[in-house]
C-alpha cells in the first residue's frame, strides 16, 4: 500500500496541540487540515478563528493543511490571479501562502462559483505546494479541466457529513487522489480494502472528518490515534 498520508479534519480550538506534536511525531503519515471559511470562523466548532489558525500553524512540527471554504475560495484565487491583497481577501491568501501549510484545499461547488476553470487552474499552479480540489456532481469536469501539475483530486461524494462511499472511483490518470466519505476507526480498515483495490498500486492518501468528533462535535484526538494505528498497520 502506498499510502502518502492520512488527513485528520477539524483540528478546533478545543484541540490538545501537544498531542497534535506527539502524534505527528509517531506516525509520520499524520496531515492534520484545519478549516478555515470567513463566514464560520469562530461561530462553528470545526471553523477555528483566523488568529487561532495562526497560533496551531506555528505550535510546532506539524504537517499541517488548510481547507478553504466559502467565501475564502474566491478570495484566495482572485488574490492569486490579480496578485494584489486587499484587506477583505487577505486572510485566506496569507493561510494558503503560510510557510507551515503543506497542502491548500479549495471546498467549492463549482456549479455556483463566480470565478473561471482558467482562473482556477491559475491560482493553484501559483503556489509551491500541491493544492487539492473535490470531486463530486457539482464539480463535475473540473478535475480533468485542472493542468496545474501540482493539483490533486479528493473523491468525496459525501462533502464531509460523514456518509460512507457505496463504492470507490479509481484514480484519475495523471493525478494524485485521495478518497474521503465515511472513514473513521469503524470503518477504515474495510475501507482501505476497497481503495487499495481500485488504485493497483498507485500512491493515494485518506481523509475523514465527521466521524472522528466527539459527541460535542469536537476532535477527538483519541478516535484519531485509532485511525493512525490501522492506517500504519492495514
Amino acid at each position: 500500500m502506498t499510502l502518502l498520508s492520512c488527513t485528520l479534519t477539524g483540528v478546533d480550538q478545543q484541540t490538545d496541540l501537544s498531542k497534535v506534536i506527539e502524534l505527528s511525531s509517531r506516525f509520520p503519515e499524520a496531515e492534520f487540515a484545519i478549516l478555515f471559511s470567513p463566514e464560520r470562523s469562530g461561530e462553528q466548532k470545526r471553523f477555528p478563528t483566523f488568529e487561532f489558525i495562526q497560533n496551531m500553524l506555528n505550535a510546532g512540527r506539524v504537517r499541517w493543511a488548510v481547507h478553504l471554504c466559502g467565501r475564502a475560495v474566491p478570495d484566495f484565487i482572485q488574490s492569486a490571479v490579480s496578485k494584489g491583497h486587499t484587506d477583505w481577501d487577505q486572510q485566506a491568501f496569507q493561510l494558503a501562502t503560510h510557510p507551515r501549510v503543506s497542502r491548500l484545499q479549495l471546498n467549492f461547488a463549482f456549479r455556483r462559483a463566480k470565478f473561471t476553470v482558467h482562473e482556477l487552474d491559475t491560482a493553484i499552479e501559483s503556489l509551491a505546494i500541491p493544492v487539492i480540489t473535490q470531486e463530486h456532481r457539482a464539480n463535475e469536469g473540473v478535475s480533468c479541466a485542472l493542468a496545474a501539475p501540482n493539483h490533486q483530486v479528493l473523491f468525496d461524494a459525501s462533502g464531509g457529513r460523514g456518509i460512507p462511499a457505496s463504492e470507490w472511483a479509481p484514480p484519475l490518470d495523471g493525478k494524485i487522489c485521495g478518497f474521503a466519505g465515511g472513514l473513521g476507526p469503524e470503518t477504515l480498515s474495510r475501507a482501505l480494502r476497497g481503495i487499495k483495490q481500485v488504485c493497483d498500486g498507485r500512491p493515494f492518501w485518506i481523509d475523514m472528518e465527521t466521524r472522528i468528533r466527539d459527541e460535542n462535535d469536537w476532535l477527538d484526538l483519541d478516535a484519531c490515534e485509532r485511525v493512525l494505528q490501522i492506517a500504519q498497520s492495514a
